[in-house]
């Protein structure tokens, strides 16, 4: 199996971390995890083929998971020829989520569509989801269990099995049980953290927030009971703690919790192979990338 980090940011705007996502390769099974904001460029700068991305998961539908959906949906169809509909899962409230992005491009799929872009390879088959498996095909299953988001619920981890590799996902959470029971033992865990400098994490405002996300102390709490043999931060929100330093703090504070596993910050790009080893590569250089710009049966012209 093969992870990669796309976007590990929350809605803060960073220069460097997109909102967030996250793509499991298990066995050339390509299933993206929430599509945050520039999912579709971080997908173009892993080297991943855009058109082959069909299989999209939803922890929830918060703004910044869902806001990266249409470019991912609309341009591969137009401009690099996916020649498939796409498949979404998530929580209640998807099917309605998936026909509004369909009515608000509804002119996109009306005078874009001709013999080059078959208007029926827009179709997405959509299924809600309640905990257990929701998929299963070539060995690959997806496991949904159900967390604790506040203003997001409902709210789903992931777990994805593969020949006996595990993969969990907390998705957007505060502490919870479910993540433990499906992350103990696991190969890896990515979870969400957030950390606040104590102004913010005075602020009256910021109370609802920091009790819907996990804060490092939480996290550790996690970490030490599932014993994964790697867990990777992802979702990073910050709120005055920025770059490498309001990284750094995090890790001091999950140390400090008493959690001294195998940790990682997650940052875009970032690859995890897990096999008999998991092994963590840091993001590789764009300079060489070419340009995406048309459909391959047409590159001649």
């Amino acid at each position: 199996m093969r992870v990669i980090l796309l976007g590990t940011g929350g809605p803060e705007l960073t220069p460097n971390r997109a909102g967030y996502a996250t793509l499991v390769d298990a066995g050339g099974q390509l299933l993206l995890f929430d599509a945050g904001r520039d999912v579709l460029q971080r997908l173009y700068e892993s080297r991943i083929q855009v058109t082959d991305v069909t299989k999209v998961f939803f922890t929830h539908l918060h703004s910044d998971h869902i806001e990266g959906l249409p470019g991912l949906w609309m341009t591969p169809w137009f401009l690099l020829g996916r020649n498939k509909p796409m498949q979404v899962w998530g929580p209640h409230g998807t099917a309605d989520m998936i026909q509004g992005m369909q009515t608000m491009f509804q002119f996109d799929m009306t005078h874009r569509a001709n013999r080059f872009n078959d208007v029926k390879n827009l179709q997405i088959t959509v299924t809600e989801i309640k905990d257990g498996v929701v998929y299963n095909h070539g060995g690959v299953q997806v496991t949904a269990f159900s967390v604790w988001h506040g203003d997001g619920n409902p709210a789903y981890g992931y777990r994805i099995d593969y020949r006996n590799r595990s993969v969990v996902l907390s998705g957007d959470t505060t502490y919870s049980d479910h993540v433990v029971s499906y992350g103990r033992g696991a190969d890896l865990i990515v979870h969400n953290v957030i950390a606040m400098s104590k102004r913010f994490t005075a602020a009256p405002e910021m109370g609802p927030v920091l009790a819907k996300l996990t804060t490092p102390e939480q996290a550790a709490r996690v970490f030490i009971a599932a014993r994964p043999r790697m867990a990777v931060f992802s979702h990073i929100v910050k709120k005055e703690l920025p770059g490498r330093y309001g990284d750094a703090l995090i890790m001091q504070r999950v140390r400090a919790a008493g959690y001294h596993g195998p940790l990682e910050m997650g940052y875009d790009r970032m690859v995890i192979e897990v096999g008999k080893t998991v092994r963590v590569l840091q993001p590789i250089a764009t300079d060489n990338l070419t340009d995406e710009d048309r459909k391959a049966a047409y590159a001649a012209y």
